[in-house]
Protein backbone atom coordinates (compact mmCIF):
# COMPACT_ATOMS: atom_id res chain seq x y z
CA UNK A 1 0.00 0.00 0.00
CA UNK A 2 1.23 3.59 -0.87
CA UNK A 3 -0.10 7.26 -0.46
CA UNK A 4 -0.37 7.67 -4.44
CA UNK A 5 -2.65 4.41 -4.59
CA UNK A 6 -4.80 6.18 -1.52
CA UNK A 7 -4.82 9.28 -3.10
CA UNK A 8 -6.24 7.97 -6.40
CA UNK A 9 -8.58 6.13 -4.67
CA UNK A 10 -10.18 9.29 -2.98
CA UNK A 11 -9.85 11.07 -5.95
CA UNK A 12 -11.83 8.74 -8.52
CA UNK A 13 -14.19 7.89 -6.11
CA UNK A 14 -12.94 4.11 -6.04
CA UNK A 15 -14.65 2.87 -3.33
CA UNK A 16 -17.40 2.51 -4.75
CA UNK A 17 -20.13 4.21 -2.03
CA UNK A 18 -19.86 8.15 -0.95
CA UNK A 19 -21.18 6.85 2.73
CA UNK A 20 -18.73 5.86 5.65
CA UNK A 21 -18.57 4.92 9.28
CA UNK A 22 -15.69 6.64 11.30
CA UNK A 23 -13.35 5.43 13.44
CA UNK A 24 -15.76 6.92 16.67
CA UNK A 25 -18.71 5.28 15.02
CA UNK A 26 -19.80 8.38 13.44
CA UNK A 27 -21.66 8.47 9.76
CA UNK A 28 -19.40 10.54 6.81
CA UNK A 29 -20.73 11.42 3.77
CA UNK A 30 -18.70 12.55 1.28
CA UNK A 31 -20.35 14.94 -0.73
CA UNK A 32 -17.11 16.59 -2.49
CA UNK A 33 -13.51 14.69 -2.88
CA UNK A 34 -11.87 18.21 -3.06
CA UNK A 35 -8.97 19.33 -5.70
CA UNK A 36 -6.13 17.41 -5.25
CA UNK A 37 -3.02 19.13 -3.82
CA UNK A 38 0.02 18.69 -5.50
CA UNK A 39 2.54 20.89 -3.49
CA UNK A 40 2.82 21.27 0.21
CA UNK A 41 0.26 21.10 2.65
CA UNK A 42 -2.85 18.88 2.54
CA UNK A 43 -3.46 16.70 0.51
CA UNK A 44 -6.97 17.78 -0.99
CA UNK A 45 -8.23 21.47 -0.48
CA UNK A 46 -12.21 22.85 -0.62
CA UNK A 47 -13.36 18.94 0.66
CA UNK A 48 -17.27 18.92 1.58
CA UNK A 49 -17.93 16.59 4.23
CA UNK A 50 -21.33 15.27 6.08
CA UNK A 51 -20.37 14.08 9.29
CA UNK A 52 -23.84 13.05 10.90
CA UNK A 53 -25.81 16.24 10.39
CA UNK A 54 -23.17 18.47 9.97
CA UNK A 55 -21.70 19.85 6.35
CA UNK A 56 -18.33 20.93 6.67
CA UNK A 57 -16.04 22.13 4.64
CA UNK A 58 -12.13 22.70 4.51
CA UNK A 59 -9.49 20.35 4.16
CA UNK A 60 -8.64 16.12 3.93
CA UNK A 61 -4.90 14.78 4.70
CA UNK A 62 -4.70 11.30 3.49
CA UNK A 63 -2.01 8.61 5.41
CA UNK A 64 -1.40 5.09 5.33
CA UNK A 65 -1.20 4.92 9.25
CA UNK A 66 -2.81 7.61 11.31
CA UNK A 67 0.92 7.91 13.16
CA UNK A 68 1.97 9.08 9.66
CA UNK A 69 1.05 12.30 10.58
CA UNK A 70 3.36 12.55 13.65
CA UNK A 71 6.13 11.27 11.44
CA UNK A 72 5.62 14.30 9.04
CA UNK A 73 5.31 16.77 11.74
CA UNK A 74 2.07 17.98 10.67
CA UNK A 75 1.52 18.53 14.08
CA UNK A 76 4.01 21.68 13.61
CA UNK A 77 2.45 22.93 10.63
CA UNK A 78 -0.07 25.47 10.61
CA UNK A 79 -1.48 24.70 7.20
CA UNK A 80 -2.49 21.48 8.65
CA UNK A 81 -4.92 23.39 10.97
CA UNK A 82 -8.26 23.74 8.86
CA UNK A 83 -8.85 20.02 8.55
CA UNK A 84 -11.90 18.31 8.42
CA UNK A 85 -11.29 15.08 7.76
CA UNK A 86 -7.91 12.54 8.00
CA UNK A 87 -8.47 9.67 5.66
CA UNK A 88 -6.02 6.40 6.36
CA UNK A 89 -5.50 2.92 5.26
CA UNK A 90 -5.02 1.88 9.12
CA UNK A 91 -6.43 4.06 11.70
CA UNK A 92 -2.63 2.72 14.28
CA UNK A 93 -3.06 5.79 16.67
CA UNK A 94 -5.20 8.28 18.18
CA UNK A 95 -4.03 11.86 17.73
CA UNK A 96 -3.99 14.53 20.19
CA UNK A 97 -4.54 16.84 17.60
CA UNK A 98 -7.33 15.09 16.02
CA UNK A 99 -8.80 15.39 19.33
CA UNK A 100 -8.40 18.98 20.28
CA UNK A 101 -10.19 19.95 17.10
CA UNK A 102 -12.52 17.04 16.35
CA UNK A 103 -11.46 15.74 13.32
CA UNK A 104 -13.06 12.72 12.24
CA UNK A 105 -10.86 9.55 11.09
CA UNK A 106 -11.86 7.59 8.33
CA UNK A 107 -9.99 4.15 7.72
CA UNK A 108 -10.11 2.40 4.33
CA UNK A 109 -8.76 -0.75 4.99
CA UNK A 110 -11.98 -2.38 4.82
CA UNK A 111 -14.25 -0.36 2.29
CA UNK A 112 -11.19 -1.10 -0.59
CA UNK A 113 -12.48 -4.08 -2.66
CA UNK A 114 -9.51 -6.56 -3.38
CA UNK A 115 -10.51 -6.70 -6.98
CA UNK A 116 -9.00 -3.12 -6.97
CA UNK A 117 -6.17 -3.78 -5.52
CA UNK A 118 -5.41 -7.05 -7.67
CA UNK A 119 -5.51 -4.90 -10.60
CA UNK A 120 -3.52 -2.37 -9.04
CA UNK A 121 -0.75 -4.88 -8.27
CA UNK A 122 -0.94 -6.52 -11.57
CA UNK A 123 0.07 -3.15 -13.25
CA UNK A 124 3.12 -2.63 -10.94
CA UNK A 125 4.49 -6.43 -11.53
CA UNK A 126 3.83 -6.47 -15.30
CA UNK A 127 7.28 -6.37 -17.10
CA UNK A 128 5.91 -5.37 -20.24
CA UNK A 129 6.40 -2.23 -22.09
CA UNK A 130 2.80 -1.10 -21.90
CA UNK A 131 2.01 -2.65 -18.34
CA UNK A 132 -2.11 -2.98 -18.75
CA UNK A 133 -0.95 -5.42 -21.85
CA UNK A 134 -4.15 -6.47 -23.47
CA UNK A 135 -6.12 -5.31 -20.96
CA UNK A 136 -5.53 -1.42 -22.52
CA UNK A 137 -8.38 -3.02 -25.29
CA UNK A 138 -11.17 -2.72 -22.74
CA UNK A 139 -11.13 0.69 -22.11
CA UNK A 140 -14.17 2.37 -23.63
CA UNK A 141 -13.05 4.00 -26.84
CA UNK A 142 -14.07 7.27 -25.94
CA UNK A 143 -11.66 7.62 -23.26
CA UNK A 144 -9.30 6.00 -25.20
CA UNK A 145 -9.38 8.47 -27.66
CA UNK A 146 -9.50 11.48 -25.63
CA UNK A 147 -7.01 10.65 -23.21
CA UNK A 148 -4.76 10.58 -26.79
CA UNK A 149 -5.77 14.26 -27.91
CA UNK A 150 -4.59 14.91 -24.40
CA UNK A 151 -1.17 13.25 -24.38
CA UNK A 152 -0.76 14.66 -28.03
CA UNK A 153 -0.85 18.30 -27.18
CA UNK A 154 1.36 17.48 -24.08
CA UNK A 155 4.36 16.11 -25.94
CA UNK A 156 3.79 18.85 -28.75
CA UNK A 157 4.00 21.28 -25.64
CA UNK A 158 6.87 19.34 -24.39
CA UNK A 159 8.70 20.47 -27.65
CA UNK A 160 8.02 24.19 -27.39
CA UNK A 161 10.21 24.37 -24.23
CA UNK A 162 13.21 24.27 -26.80
CA UNK A 163 11.81 26.51 -29.75
CA UNK A 164 11.92 29.27 -26.72
CA UNK A 165 15.70 28.53 -26.53
CA UNK A 166 15.64 29.25 -30.25
CA UNK A 167 13.25 32.36 -30.19
CA UNK A 168 15.59 33.89 -27.78
CA UNK A 169 18.87 33.27 -29.25
CA UNK A 170 17.09 34.48 -32.77
CA UNK A 171 16.28 38.01 -31.02
CA UNK A 172 12.17 36.73 -30.88
CA UNK A 173 12.70 37.14 -34.59
CA UNK A 174 9.78 34.07 -35.97
CA UNK A 175 11.91 33.55 -39.50
CA UNK A 176 14.94 32.53 -37.63
CA UNK A 177 13.90 30.87 -35.42
CA UNK A 178 11.81 28.34 -37.78
CA UNK A 179 14.76 28.59 -39.83
CA UNK A 180 17.05 26.82 -36.74
CA UNK A 181 14.42 24.62 -36.08
CA UNK A 182 13.94 23.29 -39.32
CA UNK A 183 17.85 23.17 -39.89
CA UNK A 184 18.06 20.93 -36.54
CA UNK A 185 15.44 18.84 -37.67
CA UNK A 186 17.30 18.10 -41.08
CA UNK A 187 19.52 16.05 -39.06
CA UNK A 188 16.99 13.54 -38.89
CA UNK A 189 18.63 12.74 -35.22
CA UNK A 190 21.90 11.53 -35.76
CA UNK A 191 23.18 15.47 -37.00
CA UNK A 192 20.85 17.43 -35.54
CA UNK A 193 23.26 19.38 -33.00
CA UNK A 194 24.98 19.62 -36.34
CA UNK A 195 22.72 21.27 -38.19
CA UNK A 196 21.93 23.54 -35.94
CA UNK A 197 25.15 24.50 -35.24
CA UNK A 198 25.17 25.03 -39.14
CA UNK A 199 22.15 27.29 -39.09
CA UNK A 200 23.27 28.98 -35.94
CA UNK A 201 26.99 29.38 -37.79
CA UNK A 202 24.99 31.05 -40.83
CA UNK A 203 22.12 32.98 -40.06
CA UNK A 204 18.77 32.93 -42.29
CA UNK A 205 19.36 36.94 -43.08
CA UNK A 206 22.37 35.67 -45.28
CA UNK A 207 20.66 33.24 -46.81
CA UNK A 208 17.71 35.56 -47.86
CA UNK A 209 20.15 37.65 -49.64
CA UNK A 210 20.63 34.48 -52.14
CA UNK A 211 17.43 33.64 -52.51
CA UNK A 212 17.47 33.98 -56.61
CA UNK A 213 20.70 32.14 -56.46
CA UNK A 214 20.98 28.02 -56.16
CA UNK A 215 24.73 27.98 -56.03
CA UNK A 216 25.74 30.66 -54.27
CA UNK A 217 23.04 28.79 -51.57
CA UNK A 218 24.50 25.79 -52.04
CA UNK A 219 28.00 27.17 -51.31
CA UNK A 220 27.16 28.82 -48.66
CA UNK A 221 25.67 25.77 -46.97
CA UNK A 222 28.33 23.26 -47.84
CA UNK A 223 30.46 25.77 -47.04
CA UNK A 224 29.76 26.95 -43.69
CA UNK A 225 29.44 23.23 -42.66
CA UNK A 226 32.95 22.89 -43.46
CA UNK A 227 32.51 20.27 -45.95
CA UNK A 228 34.60 22.18 -48.51
CA UNK A 229 37.87 22.02 -47.08
CA UNK A 230 39.58 19.61 -49.60
CA UNK A 231 40.65 19.09 -52.56
CA UNK A 232 38.10 17.99 -55.29
CA UNK A 233 38.33 16.20 -58.61
CA UNK A 234 34.78 17.02 -59.70
CA UNK A 235 34.02 20.12 -61.64
CA UNK A 236 30.93 21.07 -59.11
CA UNK A 237 32.52 21.07 -55.62
CA UNK A 238 35.44 22.83 -57.44
CA UNK A 239 32.84 25.32 -58.50
CA UNK A 240 31.27 25.85 -54.84
CA UNK A 241 34.47 26.43 -53.44
CA UNK A 242 35.14 29.52 -55.63
CA UNK A 243 31.94 30.96 -54.68
CA UNK A 244 32.40 30.31 -51.15
CA UNK A 245 35.43 32.02 -50.87
CA UNK A 246 34.36 35.38 -51.87
CA UNK A 247 31.43 34.83 -49.64
CA UNK A 248 33.08 33.56 -46.63
CA UNK A 249 34.95 37.04 -46.68
CA UNK A 250 32.41 38.95 -47.63
CA UNK A 251 29.98 38.21 -44.70
CA UNK A 252 33.19 37.34 -42.32
CA UNK A 253 31.82 33.60 -42.13
CA UNK A 254 33.06 30.90 -40.08
CA UNK A 255 32.96 27.28 -41.03
CA UNK A 256 32.41 24.28 -38.35
CA UNK A 257 34.57 21.60 -38.45
CA UNK A 258 33.36 18.44 -41.14
CA UNK A 259 34.62 16.56 -37.91
CA UNK A 260 31.27 17.10 -36.81
CA UNK A 261 28.96 15.51 -39.54
CA UNK A 262 28.53 12.35 -39.00
CA UNK A 263 28.50 9.52 -41.77
CA UNK A 264 28.50 5.97 -40.34
CA UNK A 265 25.94 3.87 -39.12
CA UNK A 266 23.32 6.58 -41.66
CA UNK A 267 21.99 5.40 -44.48
CA UNK A 268 23.33 7.10 -47.89
CA UNK A 269 20.24 8.79 -48.51
CA UNK A 270 20.35 10.32 -44.30
CA UNK A 271 24.34 11.05 -45.17
CA UNK A 272 24.40 14.94 -44.54
CA UNK A 273 25.41 16.47 -47.84
CA UNK A 274 22.21 14.67 -49.34
CA UNK A 275 20.38 16.89 -46.68
CA UNK A 276 22.09 20.35 -47.06
CA UNK A 277 21.50 19.97 -50.71
CA UNK A 278 17.84 19.26 -49.80
CA UNK A 279 17.91 22.01 -47.49
CA UNK A 280 19.55 24.59 -49.69
CA UNK A 281 16.69 24.00 -52.89
CA UNK A 282 14.06 24.39 -49.51
CA UNK A 283 15.88 27.51 -48.71
CA UNK A 284 16.27 28.86 -52.38
CA UNK A 285 12.45 29.31 -52.34
CA UNK A 286 11.03 32.89 -52.53
CA UNK A 287 8.92 32.37 -49.82
CA UNK A 288 10.24 31.16 -45.94
CA UNK A 289 8.63 28.14 -44.29
CA UNK A 290 7.20 30.91 -41.42
CA UNK A 291 5.08 32.92 -43.78
CA UNK A 292 3.69 29.84 -45.24
CA UNK A 293 2.39 28.40 -42.21
CA UNK A 294 1.43 31.80 -40.72
CA UNK A 295 -1.19 31.29 -43.70
CA UNK A 296 -2.69 28.13 -42.37
CA UNK A 297 -2.06 25.98 -45.82
CA UNK A 298 -3.70 23.08 -46.09
CA UNK A 299 -0.94 19.28 -46.03
CA UNK A 300 -0.73 18.87 -50.00
CA UNK A 301 0.33 22.87 -50.25
CA UNK A 302 2.90 22.03 -46.91
CA UNK A 303 4.28 19.33 -49.51
CA UNK A 304 4.69 21.49 -52.53
CA UNK A 305 6.73 23.19 -50.83
CA UNK A 306 9.15 20.61 -49.63
CA UNK A 307 8.57 18.82 -53.55
CA UNK A 308 12.28 19.93 -54.50
CA UNK A 309 15.36 17.84 -56.28
CA UNK A 310 18.34 19.31 -55.10
CA UNK A 311 21.32 20.13 -57.90
CA UNK A 312 21.32 17.54 -60.42
CA UNK A 313 24.70 16.41 -59.27
CA UNK A 314 23.23 14.60 -56.32
CA UNK A 315 21.29 12.21 -58.79
CA UNK A 316 24.79 10.64 -59.08
CA UNK A 317 26.37 11.23 -55.68
CA UNK A 318 25.78 10.73 -52.06
CA UNK A 319 29.32 12.78 -51.52
CA UNK A 320 31.64 14.75 -53.26
CA UNK A 321 33.98 12.79 -55.67
CA UNK A 322 32.46 9.25 -55.20
CA UNK A 323 29.88 8.84 -58.05
CA UNK A 324 27.09 6.09 -57.20
CA UNK A 325 24.17 4.78 -59.29
CA UNK A 326 21.70 7.64 -60.30
CA UNK A 327 18.81 7.86 -58.41
CA UNK A 328 16.19 10.45 -57.24
CA UNK A 329 17.67 12.68 -53.96
CA UNK A 330 14.66 14.45 -53.76
CA UNK A 331 12.67 15.06 -49.94
CA UNK A 332 10.91 12.39 -49.52
CA UNK A 333 7.65 11.37 -48.20
CA UNK A 334 8.95 10.33 -44.90
CA UNK A 335 11.41 12.48 -43.88
CA UNK A 336 8.22 14.95 -45.14
CA UNK A 337 6.12 13.68 -42.86
CA UNK A 338 9.02 13.98 -39.77
CA UNK A 339 9.50 17.55 -40.67
CA UNK A 340 5.69 18.40 -40.36
CA UNK A 341 5.27 16.39 -37.03
CA UNK A 342 8.77 17.97 -35.34
CA UNK A 343 9.47 21.37 -36.75
CA UNK A 344 6.00 22.52 -38.47
CA UNK A 345 3.70 21.24 -35.81
CA UNK A 346 5.26 22.63 -32.69
CA UNK A 347 6.51 25.28 -33.93
CA UNK A 348 2.30 26.21 -34.76
CA UNK A 349 1.88 25.49 -31.07
CA UNK A 350 4.98 27.81 -29.80
CA UNK A 351 3.26 30.58 -32.57
CA UNK A 352 -0.41 29.94 -30.62
CA UNK A 353 1.55 30.47 -27.34
CA UNK A 354 3.43 33.98 -28.46
CA UNK A 355 0.84 35.59 -30.30
CA UNK A 356 -2.55 34.08 -27.75
CA UNK A 357 -4.45 32.52 -30.88
CA UNK A 358 -5.70 28.86 -30.35
CA UNK A 359 -6.87 28.66 -33.80
CA UNK A 360 -3.19 27.63 -34.83
CA UNK A 361 -3.45 24.85 -32.27
CA UNK A 362 -6.50 24.23 -34.02
CA UNK A 363 -4.74 23.78 -37.18
CA UNK A 364 -1.80 21.82 -36.05
CA UNK A 365 -3.95 19.02 -34.45
CA UNK A 366 -5.50 18.94 -37.92
CA UNK A 367 -2.09 18.69 -39.53
CA UNK A 368 -1.25 15.61 -37.71
CA UNK A 369 -4.39 13.86 -38.10
CA UNK A 370 -4.10 14.04 -41.40
CA UNK A 371 -0.94 12.37 -41.50
CA UNK A 372 -0.31 8.74 -41.35
CA UNK A 373 0.62 7.00 -38.16
CA UNK A 374 4.81 6.28 -37.27
CA UNK A 375 6.14 3.08 -36.64
CA UNK A 376 8.66 1.94 -34.79
CA UNK A 377 9.96 0.33 -31.54
CA UNK A 378 8.06 2.29 -29.43
CA UNK A 379 4.52 2.73 -31.16
CA UNK A 380 4.86 -1.19 -32.58
CA UNK A 381 4.36 -1.97 -28.83
CA UNK A 382 1.03 -0.93 -28.91
CA UNK A 383 0.09 -2.28 -32.20
CA UNK A 384 1.26 -5.60 -30.82
CA UNK A 385 -1.66 -5.24 -28.29
CA UNK A 386 -4.12 -5.34 -31.11
CA UNK A 387 -4.47 -1.02 -30.86
CA UNK A 388 -4.86 0.36 -34.20
CA UNK A 389 -3.10 3.80 -34.43
CA UNK A 390 -5.04 6.07 -37.02
CA UNK A 391 -3.06 9.04 -38.14
CA UNK A 392 0.05 10.78 -36.72
CA UNK A 393 -1.40 12.25 -33.72
CA UNK A 394 -2.27 9.36 -32.24
CA UNK A 395 1.25 8.13 -32.56
CA UNK A 396 2.72 10.77 -31.13
CA UNK A 397 0.38 10.34 -27.92
CA UNK A 398 1.80 7.14 -27.97
CA UNK A 399 5.24 8.04 -27.72
CA UNK A 400 4.24 10.31 -25.20
CA UNK A 401 2.16 7.52 -22.80
CA UNK A 402 5.25 5.07 -23.04
CA UNK A 403 7.98 7.22 -21.92
CA UNK A 404 6.05 9.54 -19.48
CA UNK A 405 3.73 6.87 -18.09
CA UNK A 406 4.41 2.93 -19.10
CA UNK A 407 7.65 3.13 -18.52
CA UNK A 408 7.91 4.60 -15.17
CA UNK A 409 4.63 2.36 -14.03
CA UNK A 410 2.83 6.11 -13.24
CA UNK A 411 -0.19 4.25 -13.78
CA UNK A 412 -2.37 5.80 -11.27
CA UNK A 413 -1.44 9.26 -13.21
CA UNK A 414 -3.13 7.43 -16.36
CA UNK A 415 -6.56 7.45 -17.88
CA UNK A 416 -6.39 3.90 -18.84
CA UNK A 417 -4.97 3.04 -15.64
CA UNK A 418 -7.69 4.90 -13.76
CA UNK A 419 -10.14 2.89 -15.71
CA UNK A 420 -8.63 -0.09 -15.46
CA UNK A 421 -9.08 0.21 -11.52
CA UNK A 422 -12.62 1.47 -12.31
CA UNK A 423 -14.00 -1.27 -13.76
CA UNK A 424 -12.21 -3.71 -11.51
CA UNK A 425 -15.16 -2.46 -8.89
CA UNK A 426 -17.45 -5.27 -7.87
Amino acid sequence: MNEALLHTIWKYKLLGKNQFIGSKKEVIEVISIGEHNQDSGPDFFNSKIKINDIVLAGNVEIHIKTSDWLKHNHQKDKAYDNLILHVVYEHDKELPQNEQFNVSVLELKNYIQPGLLEQYYQLQLSKQPVACGKSISTVPGIIWKSWLDRLAVSRIEQKTDYIEHLFEYSHQNHEDALYLLLCRNFGFKINNDSFELLGKSLPYSILKKYANNASQIESLLFGVAGLLDDLFDDKYPKQLQNEFEFLKHKHQLKPIKKEHWKFSKTRPVNFPTIRIAQLASIIGKQDSLYHLIEQKPDLKTIRSFFETEPNPYWRTHYKFDAESDESSKAFGETALYSIVINTVVPYLFFMSQRNANPSFVEYAMDLLSHLPAEINTKTKAFTELGIKTENALESQAQLYLLDNFCSKKACLHCRVGESLLKSSLK
